[in-house]
């Protein structure tokens, strides 16, 4: 009876082992501490790439606001239209579902316009003796397919009042191929380090193992089972996830500071005025955590059964 008072129940039992295993999960990189440092570093670059790319990624929403002024429609208005049929076609158009907004676009402003256009302010003299036509801007839904957009175009030509319209297809063509190449670079990158990350903690899990093979045995010799001998592997891969994360969190900002201005200049290349962003602070303990189930999923794969069996024996 008195020694039963000292018998700790299956659920201390079980925290109790817990916490042991995560003390050695936390010890066991620092024993070989370069050996270490390296594995974390090689495992923040694994997950640094796919993290730039969603990262861009995170950035489309400004990109898009950006290139939807790139992409607008410019309705060129016959002579002769009063002003009511003009205020009925922009009414007409607003009432189209691909149409954001449409207004009508003051003389002064398209000239303000070219001014500021470095090939065109030369001819800006050349035309103030002449009047302008009237002029729609029409911006689209930036969700719209390229079709939806199509068939808008299309229909406005056909409107009587319509001198000319001008659409540039090529805004979208970019848009569509850089959005799409994000993405699938994201994917792919993603799964290709997600199988990197799993062979490097293997191997990184299997020298540990092998360095604890006398210690490992013992507890199987007590009663220890397999779940209880791989916990303490499984929060060292926790472990690594943590320090890989927040290590690749600083190679982001860091290219972001690095690559700024030759981001700048390629955003420019397309026509569009906009600087990469960073993450906030939600996002960075979102990554972090994404880490450490990808490192203990690494982890709990390379310490199956058979293959602990394997390294032990």
């Amino acid at each position: 009876m008195i020694g039963s008072k000292h018998t700790p129940s299956p659920t201390l039992a079980y925290f109790r082992g817990h916490k042991r295993a995560v003390r050695e999960g936390f010890s066991f990189p620092w024993k070989k501490p370069i050996r270490s440092v390296l594995t974390i570093a090689t495992l923040a670059i694994c997950f640094f790439i796919p993290l730039f790319l969603w990262t861009v990624w995170l950035n489309y929403d400004e990109l898009k606001q950006s290139w939807q002024t790139q992409g607008s429609i410019a309705v060129f208005v016959k002579g002769q239209t009063d002003e009511s049929q003009i205020n009925q076609l922009i009414d007409d158009i607003k009432a189209n579902p691909v149409v954001e907004s449409a207004h009508l676009i003051n003389t002064d402003e398209v000239k303000q316009q070219l001014e500021t256009d470095k090939q065109l302010s030369k001819f800006t003299k050349l035309i103030k003796s002449y009047d302008l036509p009237q002029q729609i801007g029409v911006k689209t839904k930036i969700s719209q397919e390229k079709s939806d957009v199509e068939n808008l175009v299309k229909m406005l030509e056909q409107r009587p009042q319509v001198e000319y319209v001008s659409y540039d297809q090529q805004w979208l063509n970019q848009l569509q191929g850089l959005t799409s190449t994000l993405l699938r670079m994201s994917h792919v990158s993603a799964l290709l380090f997600l199988v990197i990350i799993i062979v490097i903690l293997g191997n990184t899990i299997g020298n540990e193992i092998a360095e604890h093979k006398q210690e490992i045995r013992l507890l199987e010799l007590i009663g220890a089972s397999n779940a209880q001998v791989r916990r303490g592997f499984l929060y060292m891969g926790v472990f690594l996830g943590i320090f890989a994360g927040i290590l690749a969190v600083i190679f982001l900002f860091v290219s972001f500071w690095w690559l700024d201005d030759l981001m700048s200049s390629l955003m420019n290349n397309f026509g569009v005025d906009v600087s990469l962003k960073g993450l906030n602070l939600i996002q960075v303990f979102a990554v972090i955590g994404v880490s450490i189930l990808v490192t203990w999923f690494a982890a709990r794969v390379a310490l199956t059964g058979q293959r602990l069996n394997e390294i032990i024996d």
